[in-house]
């Protein structure tokens, strides 16, 4: 009876351990709020050190950054970003992390061959482990994903779209009603943590890239309006 006893407590301990795991705020500049999935959640004010729920939805304001931890893996919000955490991947279970305006950068780690998804309201980004960014943009509706480790499998949210795998210093862009993924190459502009002056004319062109700044620092040119913390970048 007593080993039935504690197995039965054993198997519940597991079940609760699941259901209560947590993401951590380990890193904040600014004004960063979160509400709840919950209906009429009001927005709350984030410290260091905040625990997050699955389904949690992120918001950091303007000239605000902020990283979530979970398991290993980081998650960095940039400026004027919300990212809403729809699944938090578990052992049997994969994640989705909803990009829904601004940048996010994902260094995900020992998924364990779980499964992790990057989704906007026009792309995917499927990985199993690596390092890349997310970005969508509403007034042009253009999402965007950049690849710094690994490969990416890029797709659009158009019925019938075929993915792309992507690859380390490459980009993807998807618009809005388009099936196809319009390539980027960025292997010489950036280099580890600087981003070259070739780089300029490509953030000019296209304003999402002005968030790649907050890591790569430019060098041999300047950037206006950028926020730079060494120990966010790292």
């Amino acid at each position: 009876m007593n080993k039935i006893f504690l197995g039965i407590l054993v198997f519940s301990f597991s079940l609760f351990s699941q259901a209560t795991e947590k993401a951590k705020i380990t890193f904040l500049i600014g004004k960063v709020s979160a509400k709840t999935n919950e209906a009429n959640s009001n927005w709350k004010l984030l410290k260091l050190n905040d625990m997050l729920n699955e389904g949690d939805t992120i918001m950091t304001g303007n000239g605000s950054l902020t990283n979530i931890s979970y398991k290993g893996s980081d998650f960095k919000l940039q400026p004027n970003t919300t990212l809403v955490l729809k699944s938090l991947f578990s052992k049997d279970k994969e994640g989705t992390l909803e990009v829904k305006n601004g940048m996010a950068w994902f260094k995900l780690v020992d998924l364990k061959g779980q499964k992790v998804t990057a989704v906007t309201p026009t792309s995917t980004a499927g990985v199993r482990g690596t390092a890349f960014a997310t970005s969508y943009e509403e007034k042009t509706k253009t999402a965007m994903n950049c690849i710094c480790e690994g490969k990416v499998e890029i797709g659009s949210t158009e019925a019938g779209a075929k993915p792309k795998i992507v690859e380390k210093g490459n980009g993807g862009a998807v618009k809005e009603g388009s099936k196809e993924i319009i390539m980027s190459d960025y292997k010489k502009d950036i280099v580890k943590a600087t981003a070259k002056p070739s780089f300029e004319q490509k953030v000019k062109d296209n304003s999402m890239l002005k968030n790649c700044l907050t890591c790569h620092k430019p060098t041999g040119w300047t950037a206006e309006g950028v926020i730079s913390d060494e120990k966010y970048s790292k």
